[in-house]
């Protein structure tokens, strides 16, 4: 009889000592939904956050590609249109395609003449073909073509004369075209004067 009569006083000190803080034996249902709402706004939030981390980066890159293909197609044309003798189309608003292309050219120092094609094919893509020949004789002496830039929607060129201006200018506006994402730039360039 001893030992049950230590269990129930054993028994009795735990249910004190676990109620002793408060003497209440468990969450009320207000407590319970405050709980719930916030937890609910806690997850509506991240939810919004990683739907706007799925959509941007996307958005993002395709920018990013957009605005290296442009930077490609105006650093290569740029190159070559400061060292001409010539660009065709002159004058006039052009836009280029295989039908039309910007033709850059200009003679070495060692008699040869060096013509760059510019040309944006029906895969959107700007090729540069170049031909380097003897002036004297005009056999060809190297061809070479290369994709400059990929995605390029459009390619416009101008070749004026501004008023005051003693040289020429050529005036590109490329516009690059990358899923949804477009981004455009214009580079204007006077080729060296003789």
């Amino acid at each position: 009889m001893s030992n049950m009569r230590d269990d129930t006083a054993l028994r009795g000190a735990v249910k004190k000592s676990v109620f002793a803080c408060g003497g209440s034996s468990g969450m009320t249902l207000i407590e319970l939904l405050v709980a719930l709402a916030v937890g609910s706004m806690l997850i509506a939030g991240a939810s919004q956050v990683l739907q706007q981390i799925f959509i941007l980066i996307p958005r993002a890159e395709s920018s990013m590609l957009a605005m290296r293909q442009v930077q490609f197609a105006g650093h290569w044309i740029d190159r070559d249109a400061i060292s001409a003798h010539a660009i065709t189309p002159t004058p006039g608003l052009v836009t280029v395609s295989v039908g039309t292309p910007l033709i850059i050219s200009y003679v070495n120092w060692d008699a040869t003449k060096t013509t760059i094609a510019y040309s944006v094919d029906g895969n959107s893509k700007l090729q540069r073909q170049v031909v380097v020949t003897d002036e004297k004789t005009g056999s060809v002496i190297s061809s070479s073509q290369m994709q400059v830039a990929d995605s390029i929607s459009s390619l416009t060129a101008q070749y004026t004369e501004p008023a005051g201006k003693d040289r020429k200018i050529l005036t590109v506006t490329v516009i690059a075209l990358v899923g949804s994402v477009s981004e455009s730039r214009t580079y204007q360039t006077m080729p060296r004067s003789f």
